[in-house]
């Protein structure tokens, strides 16, 4: 990797303490990325093969958040560059190289971690995962935490999803269709977390809405005004994940005022009271009984829908989410590299 760590040094003895950091990080969840550049900084985009690229069609690029040559390969880093701190978004690719880039370049590393383990690893997998620790481990949920078996020390700590409310929010004059939608990318090959199989029982006979990158089944929403619109105008949402801490589509369609129904699964029932916000079982037939009963009531889903909006505003709101992750990089960036990723 052709980068000198001589700027960054330079760049953390000289920086104004008030200005925005300069942020290397990976291309990861479109809407989620959105939110962070809502800190303030500057973030620099590093592609590698296996990493996702930035889809427009889910959200688009920040002014604050620049996509670096993916055609220079491991030159992406201009040597001009002066960065802060580097910032990996899973351990399944983006660590090991976030990890060589901040050694490189004398830098400290944050690591967020969105999902869990997946369940068919071996020991062996799992172990050396948890032995890959940065500078601040994020994980966002307590959920999550366990779900990793991570051992807590003062450099692991929560960051709750944040949800931008003023883009996701009820239309006012818009009538919600009587269907049911579900917002799913891959479906039908990560039925193993994402519940395919089970949205197949309970939906059978009712009006469905599908949206996603799913081959044979569905396409994804064709804008981002496009996928706003379907929460907006759709009574009810249904999540059948399994294996999926805080599904961000969840939170984005009780943002819009949609009845929810979903599987009882990982952090849901921290954020669903059953009967109050949203509805969840595990049992499919009640399930199904769920959304009959909110498909043919329809003040029971506008009540039910006006309460999962008032969930986010008061646990998931962007103010939060935003005050926690500056906390977050102006510790971190403060860290001086000691060498401990030798």
């Amino acid at each position: 990797m052709s980068v000198s760590p001589i700027s960054s040094i330079t760049r953390a003895a000289t920086r104004d303490p008030n200005g925005p950091l300069n942020i290397l990080t990976f291309p990861t969840h479109e809407r989620y990325e959105t939110l962070l550049a809502r800190t303030g900084h500057n973030f620099y985009s590093y592609h590698a093969p296996g990493i996702k690229h930035w889809n427009t069609d889910y959200a688009e690029i920040p002014d604050n958040y620049m996509l670096l040559d993916e055609s220079l390969e491991g030159r992406q880093v201009p040597l001009s560059l002066d960065l802060d701190l580097v910032l990996s978004q899973n351990k399944f690719g983006q660590f090991q190289i976030a990890h060589q880039i901040a050694d490189t370049l004398h830098l400290p590393m944050v690591s967020l971690e969105h999902t869990l383990p997946i369940p068919f690893w071996d020991q062996k997998m799992r172990s050396s995962l948890r032995n890959m620790r940065a500078d601040a481990n994020v994980f966002i949920s307590e959920y999550s935490i366990e779900g990793w078996n991570w051992d807590s020390q003062p450099d692991t700590l929560i960051i709750k999803h944040g949800v931008d409310s003023e883009a996701f929010k009820p239309e006012k004059g818009l009538k919600k269709e009587s269907h049911i939608l579900s917002v799913v990318n891959d479906w039908i090959n990560r039925d193993w977390c994402c519940g395919f199989t089970i949205w197949q029982e309970v939906t059978k006979g009712l009006p469905v809405s599908v949206l996603g990158d799913t081959p044979g089944l569905s396409k994804p929403a064709s804008s981002f005004d496009e996928l706003v619109r379907a929460y907006q105008s759709s009574r009810i949402f249904l999540n059948t994940s399994t294996i999926s801490p805080v599904p961000t589509s969840l939170l984005e369609a009780m943002a819009c005022g949609c009845a929810v129904v979903s599987t009882a699964t990982c952090m849901i029932p921290e954020i669903i009271e059953n009967g109050v916000n949203g509805f969840i079982s595990n049992d499919e037939e009640e399930l199904k009984e769920m959304l009959v009963e909110l498909l043919n009531n329809e003040e029971l889903a506008k009540e039910v829908g006006e309460q999962a909006r008032k969930t986010i505003l008061e646990d998931f709101s962007e103010d939060r989410f935003v005050n926690e992750w500056n906390k977050v990089f102006d510790v971190v960036s403060k860290i001086p590299y000691t060498g401990r990723f030798k």
